[in-house]
């Protein structure tokens, strides 16, 4: 396990500290923007919704008729995105059940001085809705394709339909800190993710990805007698290029860090326990 300091615009305040999933490897980038300077204006939303169906851009009908394969259901046609993960109770409890593993080893509660804080890919909301707990002087927003999360929530956070995968709809220095979580397999340009990251990201602010390794791994080598672990990772190769969106996107994450102008970016490697004999 491998734990690094970022330097923030205050290094005495903000440590790395990455979140969990399965399988068994994550990485954890966190970039800290310092182009600017280190004031933050408050520009939080004294009026905090919790309809789970708003957005910055315009929402129909069409937004709740999911799609159905093979008895899952998926989300809207209305989003050109091919996500391949499904949105139903299965796939949220999975999310759910994941995102309890993983809160603790975030940055969040070193992150005191955030008036407003974004959640790209919050699923159900769970971590949403946890760090509005924590910190109930902070506004929410997450953001998802589909809307699966709860209707009755903290009052400082809100959920809106949106695809992070396209231009986002938020205005330049928009949020203090920005949370990006489980979204490999959903982005086909990270580069140009984490420029819009960027752009609506205040002076000194901060933006956290959080992913995971589709490869599975051991320290003492006993998965080379699970052949079956090499096939899936082959599986999942081969399904990134298919979809045009990588699955295995460390490199990606890095690169599209520098690309978007961020400094002080850290890398953090985790092992997560995927399962104990």
């Amino acid at each position: 396990m491998a734990d690094q300091t970022a330097q923030s615009p205050n290094p005495a305040e903000t440590q790395s500290s990455p979140a969990a999933v399965l399988p068994p490897q994550q990485t954890d980038l966190i970039a800290a923007n310092e182009e600017h300077d280190n004031e933050v204006e408050d520009d939080a939303d004294s009026t905090l919704g919790t309809d789970a169906e708003s957005s910055t851009a315009s929402v129909s009908a069409s937004i709740l008729e999911y799609r159905r394969s093979q008895g899952r259901t998926y989300h809207s046609d209305k989003f050109t995105t091919n996500y391949f993960l499904p949105n139903d109770d299965q796939q949220l409890e999975s999310v759910d059940l994941t995102s309890k593993k993983g809160y603790d080893y975030c940055i969040t509660d070193r992150l005191v001085l955030c008036q407003k804080v974004l959640d790209v890919g919050t699923g159900t909301g769970i971590w949403a809705i946890e760090f509005a707990d924590r910190h109930p002087n902070v506004e929410i927003v997450g953001t998802d394709l589909s809307p699966c999360q709860p209707e009755w929530v903290p009052p400082n956070v809100r959920f809106e339909i949106d695809d992070a995968a396209l231009e986002w709809t938020w205005g330049p220095d928009e949020f203090d800190f920005i949370h990006i979580r489980y979204i490999f397999g959903a982005i086909k340009d990270w580069s140009a993710l984490f420029s819009e990251a960027y752009r609506c990201c205040v002076p000194g602010g901060w933006v956290q990805s959080a992913e995971a390794d589709v490869e599975f791994r051991c320290d003492d080598g006993t998965i080379d007698k699970e052949p079956n672990l090499k096939i899936y990772k082959k599986l999942f190769e081969e399904g990134g290029k298919i979809l045009g969106n990588p699955f295995f996107v460390y490199d990606q994450q890095v690169q599209g860090f520098k690309d978007a102008g961020f400094e002080d970016i850290t890398t953090v490697d985790y092992k997560v326990t995927a399962a104990r004999h």
